[in-house]
């Protein structure tokens, strides 16, 4: 064998350790039964706990539908989902217990009141687990669709279909992940997480994100997301803890609100996390959240479409940098791009978020709406080093002057309202392809911008912007140029066109 190949060996079987040289527990050995009227959370908790105290191992869920509450997983017992096998999660609230993790320090995910939660609830809970998770070819499906879990928007105490928090070397692979009553997979102040070849499907209920990923050392690659809410969504929900050093590669993201967004927790922040060759589209389910705009506003209102492509928010105090996206095809988005600095909460010392080196490249985008790219900072936080290039961006609707009338003559900070791009600066704002407020260096390159229809706004409107270079730019098929018709400045100083 040579070094080459025996190197490759070495690696397999590191890899694949847990799954190839661990103890099996199936749940059948320990009474859990495919029958509909039975309830099997004790024998699948008595699988893992026996398997846990062996020295670990998988537990084996067999194929069946097997209904279940609230199980515990534990350092070093993985759950392998065996194909055609589903853990059902139970319709009864009564079989998911609050689970205390007031220990975390973690603030409020739907409640944003700067308080820590208390309690929560899931299917399936790791809390400090080292060395664990959940893969197979078999279905984790949550009981969303369930009458007593029909809450409304934005109501606490529905059950997450998977929970880690405080865990250290996380696997999730294979496996589907089906309707929750909340947040599909909500990954919460772990490190050493790998996320591979998950289908993730959650279209039953209201605030079920796909992917909550609030960790470091996270690598996520070649899955398929579907959700309600947010698919791919970062959180920083501690204090004195990044969201960091992360990769994200090869995915397909669906929803009928953000594709990929940082936020809107961003207690202490988010650095070095890359994003690319990823698709976002509209969810496949034309449910829930109907945008309430008029045509005036939004191309096709009663179609579905993504309410925004890419999110950046620092707004609760946190430091955002080093964020890398790029080689994103995005369609039906209300709108490409949303930064945003802003004040909804401050750090300790009493300052606000701090955003700066943040790339985009290589993005084509298809849009729905006449709201633009948003890159807004704060007049004592500006924005600064933002970087995007080989932006395509195709607009299917404009503003005719008549129209121009119904805007208003200035824009709102609104520093503490809730960052998103319809909400913040309202729908109507004075640039149909970009507009950008309290920025320090900024870099526009190689950005092409297309309208089916005339558009009366300028395609850039700057406003107390310092430091911006605008290189290789075209409009309509027209180079950029300092005029009204398509360059208003406002306050801004140092405002330079290159090679247009």
């Amino acid at each position: 064998m040579n070094a080459k190949v025996y190197l490759y060996f070495l690696l397999f079987l590191v890899a694949g350790a847990p799954k190839l040289l661990a103890q099996s527990y199936n749940i059948r050995d320990f009474g859990a039964k495919t029958d509909s009227t039975v309830l099997n959370t004790k024998a699948i908790q008595k699988a893992i706990d026996k398997c846990f105290n062996n020295g670990g191992g998988e537990v084996v869920v067999p194929a069946g539908t097997f209904y279940t509450g609230t199980i515990f997983l534990k350092s070093n017992v993985y759950l392998h989902l065996m194909p055609g096998s589903v853990l059902q999660g139970s319709y009864n609230p009564a079989d998911y217990p609050e689970h205390d993790i007031l220990w975390a320090k973690k603030f409020g995910t739907i409640t944003h009141n700067g308080l820590y939660l208390n309690y929560m609830k899931a299917l399936v809970i790791a809390d400090k687990a080292i060395r664990t998770g959940i893969f197979g070819l078999g279905t984790l499906k949550g009981p969303g669709e369930g009458k007593a879990f029909q809450l409304g928007l934005n109501k606490d105490g529905k059950p997450k279909n998977i929970f880690f928090i405080g865990c250290q070397d996380v696997l999730l692979e294979g496996i589907s992940i089906l309707n929750s009553a909340q947040i599909t997979v909500s990954i919460s102040g772990c490190e050493r997480v790998t996320i591979n070849r998950i289908y993730l499907r959650s279209w039953v209920n209201w605030n079920c994100d796909g992917l909550d990923i609030d960790g470091k050392d996270v690598i996520i690659s070649n899955s398929f997301i579907d959700s309600e809410d947010d698919a791919l969504c970062f959180k920083s929900e501690y204090l004195e803890k990044f969201c960091e050093n992360i990769t994200v590669t090869n995915c397909v993201l669906s929803s009928i609100c953000n594709g990929i967004k940082f936020g809107t927790g961003s207690r202490t922040g988010f650095r070095n996390i890359t994003v690319t060759n990823c698709v976002i589209k509209k969810g496949s389910v034309n449910e829930f959240r109907h945008w309430a705009m008029p045509p005036s506003i939004v191309y096709n209102p009663e179609e579905t479409s993504v309410n925004c492509g890419i999110v950046i928010l620092g707004v609760d105090g946190g430091v955002v940098e080093n964020i890398n996206i790029s080689d994103i095809v995005m369609t039906d988005v209300l709108s490409p791009i949303f930064i945003r600095v802003g004040k909804r909460f401050l750090n300790p010392e009493q300052k606000p978020s701090v955003m700066r080196h943040i790339t985009i490249q290589n993005i084509r985008a298809e849009t729905r709406s006449i709201i633009p790219t948003i890159i807004a900072g704060l007049e004592d936080s500006p924005a600064e080093d933002i970087r995007l290039s080989n932006i395509r961006v195709s607009i299917p609707m404009g503003v005719s002057v008549d129209s121009l009338k119904t805007f208003p003559a200035n824009v709102p900070e609104n520093v503490k309202g809730y960052p998103e791009n319809r909400l913040t600066f309202g729908t109507r704002l004075p640039a149909s392809a970009f507009y950008v407020r309290h920025v320090k260096g900024l870099v526009l390159n190689d950005i092409t911008v297309t309208y089916r229809q005339p558009d009366a706004r300028p395609a850039f409107y700057i406003d107390d912007v310092v430091g911006m270079k605008l290189r290789t730019v075209s409009v309509d098929n027209k180079k950029l140029e300092k005029s009204e018709a398509m360059l208003v400045q406002k306050k801004s100083e140092q405002v330079d066109l290159v090679d247009n």
